[in-house]
């Protein structure tokens, strides 16, 4: 599986995301909140959410960086295809990039356990 994250694997419409908010499973971690939903689609996409409450542009656009970054990185995890929405919550901007990957490799596995997804 290619390492890169294409277009097609990021959320974009407002449409697929007002579906994830409605109908996701939602898995609450201490850095961000995992909102999934199984898709139709051949591959998964990512979406990444940081409002003012986690800092300035520069805390933002760091959040949401890491948070495609763990993505990109760890596609292969995701059996079947899936939208995942990243909710990034305040205490991100206290993260660490260890802290951050466990965290989110075990909000994958959980996600992944659900009905939903499979």
């Amino acid at each position: 599986m290619a390492e890169s994250l294409a277009p097609r694997e990021r959320i974009r419409k407002k449409k697929d995301f007002v579906v994830l908010y409605r109908k996701g499973y939602r898995y609450k971690s201490k850095y961000f909140n995992l909102i999934s939903l199984s898709n139709d689609l051949t591959h998964s996409r990512v979406g990444v959410v940081a409002s003012r409450k986690v800092g300035n542009a520069i805390a933002r656009n760091k959040a949401k960086r890491w948070m495609r970054e763990l993505f990109r990185r760890n596609k292969d995890l995701l059996e079947h295809p899936v939208d995942l929405l990243v909710v990034a919550s305040a205490t991100m901007k206290e993260a660490t990039w260890t802290e951050l990957k466990e965290h989110y490799l075990q909000a994958v596995r959980k996600v992944l356990e659900k009905k939903r997804v499979r």
